[in-house]
């Protein structure tokens, strides 16, 4: 085993050295670096006065994250990791991607290509994103798939410490049999919940919600729309109801039934035609 001490805090171990000039060193057969917080393996390894280069099924540990990648380039001065080929990434949750650029000294870092976000029974797809030990941010379009539901916006932003996913921007979302889109969405794992922002809208076969704001609460199938309207058909024509809080219960196939609270107005057109207008108050 071999052991160079270098001038900067960490150590190289390996089974074998080649000095092939006085800015070059190759190691082999099992290379290892340790430092404070920081523990690498790999096959081989690359050494010059400003980088290491490690190929063979490298594996990483540092003080927050373990990651492994088919090779790295660890420039020496700035900390500052490149990976490339097959990046896996473990916190409590998991991230795959092409490649990636580690800043050590911040624990943090960003993932390129093709990127992969794994959280118990949650999947997330997306092109690239920014990851910490507070937070991933998915862009690219991300896919949110998760047995509550199924949301697709212009990025995403996963808050480590409240499992919280926030989806911003161009916001289309489908749960059970109810479809939508709004401005922001804010999912609460923990909680079973999801809060629509932004001019949200929500379509049951023909029925539909809108609101200031609404909640979907998924374990109970309850949507609360705040100072909301609610449109529904049957057969004679068309219901329209207002409130300060309208409660929805929803099922599989339709919205089951509405109750309003606070300043409740309704109307009904009949077969679409104005005549059928009734504008009572709605208890």
């Amino acid at each position: 085993m071999i052991l160079l001490l270098l001038m900067i805090p960490y150590e190289i171990y390996s089974g074998s050295m080649e000095i092939v000039d006085r800015n070059k060193q190759i190691f082999k057969d099992t290379v290892e670096v340790h430092s404070e917080n920081f523990h690498l393996i790999a096959e081989e390894a690359l050494q010059t006065d400003t980088s290491v280069f490690f190929r063979g099924n490298v594996g990483v540990k540092t003080k927050d994250f373990s990651f492994i990648a088919d090779s790295l380039n660890y420039k020496i001065p700035d900390g500052v990791i490149f990976g490339s080929g097959n990046i896996k990434i473990w916190r409590e949750d998991t991230l795959k991607g092409d490649s990636m650029v580690f800043f050590k000294d911040k624990e943090e870092g960003e993932l390129i290509g093709n990127l992969i976000f794994i959280s118990d029974s949650v999947r997330i797809k997306g092109e690239s994103g920014d990851f910490s030990e507070d937070s991933v941010i998915i862009r690219g379009n991300p896919e949110f798939e998760s047995p509550q539901i199924n949301i697709r916006s212009d990025y995403a932003i996963y808050v480590t410490k409240d499992s919280i996913y926030k989806f911003l921007s161009n916001v289309n979302f489908e749960a059970s049999n109810i479809f939508g889109n709004c401005g922001k969405l804010i999912h609460n794992i923990e909680n079973q919940t999801s809060l629509l922002l932004d001019a949200p809208f929500i379509l049951e076969d023909k029925d539909s919600i809108m609101g200031d704001s609404i909640l979907v609460e998924h374990k109970s199938k309850l949507m609360k729309s705040f100072n909301g309207k609610v449109i529904t058909y049957s057969e004679d024509g068309r219901n329209i109801v207002w409130g300060d809080t309208i409660n929805i219960f929803y099922n599989m196939e339709s919205l089951d039934s509405v109750f309003v609270k606070g300043k409740s107005r309704g109307n009904f057109v009949k077969n679409e035609i104005e005549s059928g207008k009734s504008n009572q108050e709605i208890q």
